[in-house]
């Protein structure tokens, strides 16, 4: 029998090793048997499973940090010291500043996504210790959970209890939208000068960010701004999309309104404003320009179909794209295998 090392008696000890040895079961009822009630039953019951089990990540997620000290973590500025990025880890009292790089190996995650989860598991601990303990009772979902995580996390922790207090005995039965409304309206009658403090710091960590969509071929540009702006903005590009559609254009209202979008950005009708240059890196196999293959593409690390890639390329050739002064379009010609063969730009590959 294994025996778990850490606090307890031997005895204690040995049951862990032995519990840790023969995890329980996951009970699985036979789907095909069971009537319409038990399927939603059933659902409802898998519901609590997940809650419990969230609850449970935490704690073993917060059992590691505690069994990781930053007591040996390297003074700042000495060898082997973290380097703090322009976006660090949030950072847990007490706990070292590797903790999330390890806790992302033992996910196999990305330390992001670590990241989160350990700062998550640690305010349930420190911010809302009932809404924890309503999920390890199955008792609230963790989606709701998370909900008022993301509200909370950054107040004061009596604050963040009293909003808990007074919105946990009906959060499982309102929907997330209107969960969240009513943890920030509290939070803004409870402590509006924190809430002022945090919009300033949330304005200081906004940035835009550019990943792949799950659409084809696609991609997100989003942006964090104030609501007010956020809003104006959308309600600008709405109006110049309706005004399109109301001149007879028959696309669809949200390709509109993305058309729109990337004309206020690009403004290619202004030549006021000063030159602004930009790097352009094409990745794609031989055979896929060459239309011998459906090899995927990638722009700028976001991949495309080989017929978008030969479009693109099609439509810089079509409009006599130049790289500027200062910019560039860079183009790496890899063989099927992803083996980078040779690297071009724009002119060479057209006297090609």
């Amino acid at each position: 029998m294994q025996e778990v090392a850490g606090p307890g008696s031997l005895i204690e000890r040995a049951l862990a090793g032995w519990l840790v040895e023969r995890p329980a079961p996951f009970r699985r009822l036979p789907v095909a048997l069971l009537s319409r009630e038990q399927k939603a039953a059933e659902l409802q019951r898998v519901q609590a499973i997940k809650a419990r089990t969230a609850a449970y990540e935490a704690e073993l997620v917060l059992g590691l940090a505690d069994d990781s000290p930053d007591d040996d973590d390297p003074a700042p500025g000495t060898p082997g010291a973290g380097t703090r990025s322009w976006k660090p880890d949030p950072e847990l009292p007490g706990v070292s500043e590797f903790f999330p790089a390890e806790l992302a190996m033992v996910l196999n995650c990305g330390r992001l996504a670590a990241s989160q989860l350990a700062h998550r598991a640690w305010t349930y601990r420190t911010h809302l210790p009932a809404t924890w303990a309503a999920m390890a009772a199955g008792e609230l979902d963790e989606y709701r959970a998370r909900t008022l995580v993301e509200v909370l996390e950054h107040t004061d922790p009596a604050i963040a209890r009293q909003v808990e207090a007074r919105l946990l005995p009906e959060a499982a039965q309102l929907t997330v939208g209107k969960l969240k409304k009513r943890a920030l309206a509290l939070l803004l009658e409870l402590d509006a000068e924190a809430a002022d403090r945090r919009r300033a710091q949330a304005k200081r960590r906004s940035d835009v960010r550019v990943h792949p969509s799950p659409q084809e071929g696609m991609a997100t540009l989003a942006a964090d701004l104030p609501a007010g702006v956020a809003a104006a903005c959308h309600a600008l590009v709405d109006q110049l999309a309706r005004m399109l559609e109301a001149d007879g254009d028959e696309r669809p209202i949200g390709e509109l309104r993305t058309l729109v979008f990337a004309d206020l950005l690009q403004r290619p009708w202004d030549d006021t404003r000063p030159p602004v240059t930009a790097h352009l890196q094409i990745i794609a196999t031989l055979a896929a320009l060459a239309g011998r293959s459906d090899q995927p593409g990638e722009v700028d690390g976001l991949p495309i179909t080989a017929a978008q890639l030969r479009d693109l390329l099609a439509q810089l050739d079509a409009l006599g794209v130049r790289a500027p002064a200062g910019g560039s379009v860079t183009l790496a010609l890899t063989d099927e295998d992803g083996a980078l063969r040779a690297t071009s730009t724009l002119d060479q590959l057209r006297r090609l």
